[in-house]
């Protein structure tokens, strides 16, 4: 992918070009996460936050301000001034959404033309934007009756949500325009949820307990985590409640020998690890990602004890069990499966732009073959928990359905096991598991169903 530095390629560059740059990346078929942190570190550090707010925040509203800057520009921007596309966008979210003082918004914005060494279309930037702020009620008005872009949600996922959730997909999409809330996991080796409540007031910090994962705990405000009391001791990790719920559900005991199949960044290992002196493998086929669960699990003080506790790190494909797998078979399975990400849009807006509709197809026939492959790697009388973030049945419901329907047919007997302990589970039972929508100041969207292997 052509990257456009400009005359800013090796010095600092404002808040508002690196906006751009990152808009423009996803765009071209990048993620947040990839364009992100290399544009983070040529901006100031007070810039920082600034920049990340336009950055998802113009992911988070693109279909809305895509069309608000398609019908100022009399003429599109060619193929290779696609960036000053992204700097309208990026403009007219400062205008639209932020709600900043239209002057100043405006001449920064235009200013980044200069940065961009694309001088020559800093009349255009302007006039459109000045135009936005004289006629934005009759320009916004028409955004209403299409609701594509008045939920700022792709078409392909508005039919699909329609069809899959008439009663819930509103207030799905509502609550994917929202910013989500940070939500800590304490490590229930280190202390009780109740103790470091405490500590987070005695540090002036706002919290209140999460109503259904055990250990969770939301802050009032986002912050540093690395500041917070004990992070660096390993008292607690970030993971949104949602996921917490993984090890509740899979219920780990002393002494059984666990797989987390598709493991980074290690949170739901971790979290295993920390329920029961057990042994966990955690399998990713990412070397890089799976750095991060080192890092975790050696934080979380994790590695293994003379109790029984023990990690291990594989990288390796799945499906390729001749590389990795020993022939043991395993007590239960972790398959958190690759997925659309549909249920933490809010966490990564830039799905909006990235995922298609022939990707859910794709990714179901992945989480097919996954499935498959740990029922094989499961003892007879196993556990089997299937997860996604996905709030699609194609990837949730169906799939598991399917799979059902497959082993019965095969001879083998399977059972959708009750959860004990969690008749307060929040969602919606479906014929198959159960679906968590992404909730204010909540969790966030995801899919369980428990599975035991007869």
């Amino acid at each position: 992918m052509k990257q456009l530095y400009g005359k800013a390629s090796s010095t600092q560059i404002s808040a508002r070009y690196a906006a751009t740059q990152a808009l423009f990346q996803v765009m071209s078929g990048q993620s947040l996460n990839q364009a992100l942190p290399p544009l983070e570190a040529r901006v100031s550090d007070d810039d920082r936050g600034f920049l990340r707010d336009l950055a998802l925040g113009s992911c988070r509203y693109f279909q809305r301000l895509n069309a608000i800057a398609k019908m100022l520009l009399k003429t599109p921007f060619g193929e290779e001034d696609q960036d000053l596309h992204a700097l309208m966008v990026i403009g007219l979210y400062q205008l639209e959404i932020q709600k900043k003082a239209p002057h100043a918004a405006v001449h920064a914005t235009v200013d980044v033309c200069e940065e961009m060494g694309k001088g020559y279309a800093k009349s255009v930037v302007n006039a459109c934007l000045r135009r936005y702020g004289r006629e934005y009620e009759s320009l916004t008005a028409p955004l209403e009756d299409n609701p594509v872009t008045a939920t700022s949600h792709p078409k392909w996922l508005l039919k699909m949500m329609k069809k899959a959730w008439p009663e819930h997909w509103a207030e799905v999409f509502t609550q994917n325009n929202q910013r989500p809330p940070l939500c800590l996991r304490v490590n229930q080796r280190h202390g009780s949820r109740e103790d470091y409540l405490q500590r987070l007031q005695q540090a002036g910090i706002e919290a209140h307990p999460a109503e259904f994962a055990p250990f969770g705990i939301y802050l009032a405000q986002s912050c540093d985590v690395t500041q917070l009391p004990g992070f660096e001791d390993g008292d607690v990790s970030v993971q949104d409640e949602a996921a917490q719920l993984a090890s509740l559900i899979l219920a780990p005991q002393p002494g059984e020998n666990i797989l987390d199949a598709c493991a980074a960044p290690g949170g739901k290992t971790c979290a295993l690890l920390e329920a029961a002196d057990c042994a966990v493998t955690a399998l990713d086929l990412e070397a890089s990602r799976l750095e991060r669960v080192e890092e975790n699990l050696e934080r979380l003080g994790l590695f293994g004890n003379d109790t029984g506790l023990s990690a291990s790190v594989v990288c390796a494909d799945m499906a390729n069990t001749d590389e990795w797998w020993e022939g043991l078979q395993y007590d239960a399975i972790l398959l958190d499966a690759p997925c659309s990400a549909t249920g933490v849009i809010r966490r990564h807006p830039d799905i909006k732009l990235l995922r298609r509709s022939d990707d859910i197809a794709q990714l179901a026939d992945v989480q097919a073959q996954l499935l498959n492959t740990a029922w094989d790697l499961l003892k007879p009388g196993g556990r089997l928990l299937y997860a996604t973030c996905s709030v699609l049945p194609q990837e949730n419901s169906d799939q598991i359905e399917r799979f059902v329907a497959d082993k019965l047919e095969a001879g083998q007997e399977i059972s959708l096991q009750a959860l004990p302990g969690l008749d307060k589970l929040p969602g919606v039972a479906c014929n198959a598991g159960q679906q968590l929508f992404p909730q204010e100041n909540g969790h966030d969207g995801f899919f369980y169903a428990l599975l035991v292997k007869g």
